[in-house]
């Protein structure tokens, strides 16, 4: 488990490089609409919420959530908010459920503003008690007409970030918008665990590359991305599907020494 100052440190880091990220994307989407939009990133409508000690010798649960409305303006009229991004660090026993993203919506006003599209970061510490999200979980994600949520996790180190799986915003903007960990980080975390998994060293030898993931803390696609390079590289590896399951393993008739 995380401690509690170890988390406030990585609440710190998620909300000092929000806006800067914001800003490197120029344009965000507004599925609704089937449109992108550029914006002002010197004038925005924000909100902000504060529950709980946010210190790191406090004590007991705490949430810091962060709305920020970003105002386009079209060529004839007045400004409008199009587009909200919302970001919302908690820390607390089972963090991550259905009924907490969706307060986290309610909060944001999403379900009174169906004109404006909300973009939702749910973030907190990894529970290293849990192998993963329930289908409940995952399912919520997909929010309302006019929302969607990513679960944003600090996993110490790196952060992991799992999208809605609907197809209405890529997931690249989910980890754009919210993962403060540089790619070229995650890469080196991925293949330091490929070079030394004794799984892939014995003949036969395999890791799903869901386990993986879920090792190195990075989304599955990048996971995937550098097990079939790594595969490529090495004599006697292969990436296969293999009952619903992708894995990366070693020929069962080569040894590490043949390679």
């Amino acid at each position: 488990m995380i401690d509690r100052a170890t988390a406030i440190a990585a609440m710190q880091s998620l909300f000092s490089g929000l806006e800067s990220r914001i800003v490197r994307q120029r344009m965000l989407p507004h599925p609704g609409e089937g449109s992108l939009y550029d914006f002002d990133p010197n004038r925005v409508s924000r909100r902000s919420f504060r529950q709980g000690d946010l210190s790191p010798g406090g004590k007991g649960a705490f949430v810091r959530r962060e709305s920020i409305g970003l105002l386009h303006k079209p060529m004839l009229g007045l400004s409008t908010v199009k587009v909200c991004v919302v970001l919302d660090f908690g820390n607390a026993e089972r963090r991550f459920n259905a009924d907490a993203i969706q307060e986290t919506a309610r909060w944001a006003l999403a379900p009174l503003r169906p004109d404006i599209f909300f973009i939702i970061g749910f973030a907190g510490a990894r529970d290293s008690h849990l192998a993963g999200h329930s289908d409940e979980v995952v399912r919520s994600l997909s929010g309302g007409t006019n929302w969607r949520a990513g679960i944003i996790e600090y996993c110490d180190p790196g952060w992991a970030v799992t999208a809605p799986k609907d197809g209405a915003i890529l997931p690249a903007l989910f980890e754009n918008l919210f993962d403060p960990e540089p790619v070229d980080q995650k890469i080196a975390r991925i293949d330091s665990a490929l070079a030394a998994a004794l799984e892939l060293k014995e003949p036969g030898g395999f890791m799903l590359i869901d386990d993986l993931a879920q090792r190195v803390a990075v989304g599955k696609d990048l996971v995937t991305d550098r097990a079939i390079l790594f595969a490529e590289r090495t004599p006697g590896l292969d990436v296969k599907e293999v009952s619903g399951d992708l894995i990366i393993q070693r020929n069962r008739f080569e040894s590490m020494r043949a390679s």
